[in-house]
């Protein structure tokens, strides 16, 4: 039933093709990208688009073609490891702290409030500069940001679960909490978390997309969509394909999970079957 609502959503439909397809020729670059994404040229540097070089090349004469290619894969498994990192401790305390409620609900709201007031990309500029760049201390930097989304999601819905009759017959027959919380609540919750970790995916490629241009991202020569973006700032007048393209695999990337995102929250929430 599910799987015939989300076919019948274009907008769920296009947002997974869009999804597919990115992951698709990033995980094949080693197969699809025409060069080395770390050789260096310098007879070649700032060719515009061509024939041999579809997207030009840049100041290092490196194509930009298997360089988009190869940097999908950093900032893709950036996105991903982050929020799925984020996904597990935030729904860990969220579902603690709403089902145990008193003085552990406090103090995990307090954290998670404390965390939430921080603007984002703040946030990630200040726990980057503290850790220094590089991939993994990325990923623990956005997965930090993101943790109390995920809490403040399940704390929500665990608040409301806790109380329903089926909770208090899965007490009554002996079920333990750890038993209740992870067979009985948590299940309850994957709707609204799935929505929230595709628009997640899509803000933590555009947040390490800002922190490689600050110069916080991943480290050169290692591509990733956003140190691409910032080598070809200091060219964007004479070589502006150096920008444009990382740039629309950026948005077209960001459009994806939104849209997925979109029309998998009109297709699971019941409010929206009509």
């Amino acid at each position: 039933m599910l799987i015939k609502r989300f076919l019948r959503n274009k907008l769920a439909v296009l947002g997974l093709a869009i999804v597919f397809l990115v992951v698709l020729t990033s995980l094949a670059a080693t197969t699809v990208a025409p060069f080395d994404p770390l050789k260096l040229s310098l007879s070649n540097r700032i060719k515009a688009p061509s024939d041999e070089h579809v997207f030009g090349t840049d100041h290092f004469g490196r194509d930009i073609l298997s360089r988009v290619l190869y940097g999908g894969r950093v900032s893709l498994w950036v996105g991903v490891m982050s929020v799925v990192l984020a996904a597990i401790v935030g729904i860990i305390l969220g579902a603690v702290g709403g089902y145990f409620g008193g003085r552990i609900d406090y103090v995990i709201v307090l954290i998670m409030d404390a965390l939430i007031s921080f603007p984002v990309l703040l946030l990630a500029i200040g726990l980057m500069a503290v850790m220094g760049p590089g991939v993994k201390n990325i990923i623990i930097a956005l997965a930090l940001v993101f943790i109390p989304t995920y809490g403040r999601v399940v704390r929500g819905s665990v608040l409301s679960i806790r109380q329903k009759e089926y909770i208090e017959a899965a007490r009554n027959a002996g079920s333990g909490d750890l038993k209740i919380i992870f067979l009985h609540v948590l299940p309850n919750t994957m709707a609204p978390l799935i929505v929230v970790t595709t628009i997640s995916v899509a803000n933590a490629i555009l947040i390490e997309a800002a922190l490689s241009i600050l110069g916080l991202g991943v480290p050169p020569p290692a591509p990733s969509w956003g140190n691409i973006l910032s080598d070809g700032r200091n060219f964007i007048s004479q070589a502006p394909w150096l920008t444009i393209f990382p740039g629309l695999a950026i948005t077209l990337t960001v459009l994806g999970f939104n849209t997925l995102g979109d029309g998998l929250r009109d297709v699971l929430d019941p409010k929206l079957k009509q």
